[in-house]
């Protein structure tokens, strides 16, 4: 599914939800929700206050903006992704089940395909819950944080071997 299918799946299911809830739809909710589902990555709130902001969208204030996250919550068009002290917003429709490792040292989160752990998940047999849907988080570090913790190790052991020779003098 493409980003204009998602897009235009997301406004319906929006619709709907608003119809149901006697709600109304505004421009600004489908902006904001175009926003979210044109994007690829988790965002924060802050992140998406500013892009609709820009001068090309709708200015709504930033309580608007964390009002709808809850509604498009409720309605499940958008889901937290928890990472270190951040919470993200992202679209729900990319697939049924998310593999994401996180770096613990620049933030940065990708996201990896690993039908082994799929299946797994989903023959996971689990009482009185059903689930629908999951995200599942590996925190570590990535190859650059990786380097550049064990250059700042390696510094660290030549200074204290430096420091000890020096006091054996």
């Amino acid at each position: 599914m493409d980003k204009m299918d998602g897009s235009e799946q997301a406004r319906q299911k929006l619709a709907d939800y608003l119809r149901l809830n006697s709600l109304r739809n505004t421009p600004e909710r489908n902006a904001l929700l175009d926003v979210i589902y044109s994007s690829d990555a988790p965002v924060q709130a802050e992140e998406l206050s500013r892009l609709m902001s820009d001068g090309r969208r709708l200015r709504i204030s930033r309580a608007t903006v964390y009002n709808n996250l809850r509604l498009f919550e409720d309605a499940g068009l958008v889901r937290k992704v928890f990472q270190e002290d951040r919470v993200l917003i992202e679209r729900t429709d990319r697939s049924k089940g998310v593999i994401r490792l996180v770096c613990g040292g620049c933030g940065k989160a990708t996201e990896m395909n690993n039908d082994k752990v799929r299946r797994q998940i989903n023959e996971m047999r689990t009482r009185r819950f059903n689930a629908t849907d999951w995200v599942l988080t590996v925190h570590g570090l990535c190859s650059k944080c990786t380097a550049d913790l064990k250059r700042k190790q390696n510094r660290l052991n030549k200074k204290i071997k430096t420091k000890n020779e020096n006091r054996k003098d």
